[in-house]
């Protein structure tokens, strides 16, 4: 199980940087924006439709969807319906690396699964003594569940203060860090009695 656990970490740490290197591609090759008739505010900064569209309320539209077009605050007067402006992007840009989204999250999917998203539980259910084993299973699924909820409540933050591949990035760091705690501190229980578990950490 420890060998099991360290090698799909190890894939799902691979797979969250290939997340963060797939935006960060995508960020760099999406349509170039022309500032000089922009009228989103910031639109100096804004370099292109990836960053155009991560400003609230801000549209991109150009006259295909790899040419250089304009980031606009839509008004009644100004809303990209001029009729050479046949792209219009809210949300997601094209690039052509997107498929990249798409492969490594298949990858990541597949090594969190088969590794720390099920033996997480297996070896949480063995690793505490008889004695303190109901309290301390209480207790670990508590903050399990307590970090998802933290991760989701501030996912949308961290990808607009760190990016979006920065906070995939960020997320990467922490899942090396666990894997070096988990390299150094976690010991092979299969075939352990649950009786002498205790003893592995004596």
């Amino acid at each position: 199980r420890r060998k099991l656990l360290l090698t799909t970490l190890l894939g799902t740490i691979i797979g969250l940087g290939l997340l963060g290197g797939a935006y960060f591609s995508i960020s760099k090759t999406t349509a170039l924006v022309n500032s000089t008739n922009s009228t989103c505010p910031g639109s100096d900064s804004i370099m292109n439709c990836d960053s155009c569209v991560s400003h609230s309320g801000c549209v991109f539209c150009s006259t295909d969807r790899s040419a250089e077009g304009r980031c606009i605050l839509p008004t009644v007067l100004d809303n990209c319906t001029e009729p050479d402006m046949k792209y219009r992007v809210e949300n997601v840009c094209y690039s052509p690396y997107s498929w990249t989204i798409i492969a490594a999250m298949v990858f990541y999917i597949a090594m969190f699964a088969t590794g720390i998203g099920t033996l997480a539980w297996t070896i949480n259910s063995e690793i505490y003594p008889m004695w303190v084993r109901g309290y301390a299973l209480s207790v670990s699924t508590m903050t399990n569940w307590l970090f998802n909820l933290l991760i989701a409540f501030t996912f949308l933050d961290l990808t607009r203060i760190l990016t979006k591949y920065g906070a995939f990035w960020l997320y990467t760091g922490l899942t090396v860090i666990g894997w070096i705690v988990f390299y150094f501190k976690l010991p092979e229980t299969r075939g352990v009695p649950l009786e002498r578990v205790e003893q592995l950490f004596s």
